[in-house]
């Protein structure tokens, strides 16, 4: 399906999820201190977690809910049979598609603490997980430097990365 500037790619059987997520994304295309892009995004819907890794690629994890391949201006995201602990589906495409905006007006130069950071306000995450996980963390680690949270958020281990994000 395309409408304004998105392409949605899908199997037949997730049309109205892909429908769902064209309408999230089309509705709020705008991001917090960027001017509108208008250059096309493809949106990969994977009809299952197989399938979801080989698109994604080595660095997805199994909590990974959607990569973005910003360089392409493409995202791809687990369906609607995703297990429930990737969260909203909504907020995480509005997750991956401000690191796309973020990228098309910086280019490589945002750190990717500020990028996952920027992200995760542009998402609204902050007001799902916001002061208390930052608390929570703060509660068990000391706040580390931004080349820490860099180190925290590429970390093979599920706890560090979660961290990371949520110090972001």
């Amino acid at each position: 399906i395309d409408r304004d500037r998105f392409t949605m790619l899908f199997y037949p059987r997730d049309r109205a999820f892909a429908e769902a997520m064209l309408v999230a994304a089309t509705t709020r295309d705008t991001f917090p201190w960027l001017p509108r892009d208008t250059a096309r995004v493809v949106i990969m819907i994977a009809p299952d977690n197989a399938t979801f890794r080989n698109w994604a690629g080595p660095s997805a994890r199994d909590a990974t809910a959607a990569v973005a391949f910003v360089e392409r201006r493409r995202v791809v995201m687990r369906g609607p049979r995703a297990p429930p602990f990737v969260g909203d589906p909504t907020q995480t495409l509005r997750h991956e598609l401000a690191h796309v905006a973020l990228s098309a007006y910086l280019g490589a130069r945002a750190p990717r603490w500020f990028d996952e950071g920027y992200a995760s306000l542009a998402a609204g995450e902050e007001r799902n997980e916001g002061f208390l996980a930052v608390n929570a963390t703060l509660l068990f680690r000391r706040m580390p430097g931004l080349a820490g949270l860099d180190t925290l958020l590429t970390s093979p281990r599920t706890a560090n990365t979660r961290a990371g994000y949520t110090l972001s």
